[in-house]
């Protein structure tokens, strides 16, 4: 089956933009510790849009198409732990920090594995995966609500948003507005920008809050 025109090409600029974006939120960490919680948070940003850009642009051979939908699928968990990374490091006290590291950290252990062993799974346990460890926070709500703010809050409820907005997109395969050009997938991948460029602007204000 033909790709549609237009898959991947979202996270091809994404990519792009990432790899900028990245270097000036790193350069403007003020402290050791804002380095790294930025760091790791940028290189899962770039690596998760170079590598489904990658996957999604190029016409590989089954055998290489299947290894390239396992490192896309893994890199979905390794942005969520990024992501969580430096709001958990630089916003969260340790007593609730850690607990919630934990968590999030074995759940995006198990979302990985899956990508990597279980690469012929439905869509909708890869999604469901990625909802459940995206929303790993929710037992922590008032906690994470009374260390960061309501500004922060709705950042991170916006972006969580999109991301399951386009994750259920994936699993059920709609909407799918124009197949030949701009299917449910693009909109899988539209709505991950939505809820990367929310995610950034809080990991931007909690970086510079730091100095």
């Amino acid at each position: 089956m033909e790709k549609p025109k237009l898959r991947g090409v979202l996270h091809q600029w994404a990519a792009a933009f990432a790899v900028g974006a990245g270097v000036v939120l790193v350069a403007m960490a003020p402290t050791p510790r804002t380095v790294l919680a930025s760091s790791l948070y940028a290189l899962s940003l770039v690596g998760l849009f170079t590598i489904s850009a990658t996957y999604h642009r190029v016409n590989w051979s089954p055998k290489a198409r299947a290894w390239m939908r396992r490192a896309d699928h893994a890199a979905i968990f390794l942005l969520i732990a990024g992501t969580y990374t430096p709001v958990i490091l630089l916003g969260l006290p340790p007593e609730v920090g850690n607990t919630l590291m934990a968590w999030l950290y074995a759940g995006a252990v198990l979302g990985i594995l899956q990508s990597l062993f279980w690469v012929g799974a439905p869509k909708w346990v890869t999604a469901a995966l990625a909802i459940g460890v995206g929303w790993t926070m929710m037992p922590y709500f008032g906690d994470v609500f009374r260390a960061l703010g309501t500004s922060a809050i709705v950042l991170i409820l916006g972006g969580g948003l999109a991301y399951t907005l386009g994750a259920l997109a994936y699993a059920f395969k709609r909407p799918n507005p124009r197949p030949g050009v701009f299917g449910y997938h693009e909109v899988f991948h539209a709505m991950t920008l939505v809820g990367a460029g929310l995610h950034f602007v809080l990991v931007l204000r909690m970086v510079r809050a730091a100095g």
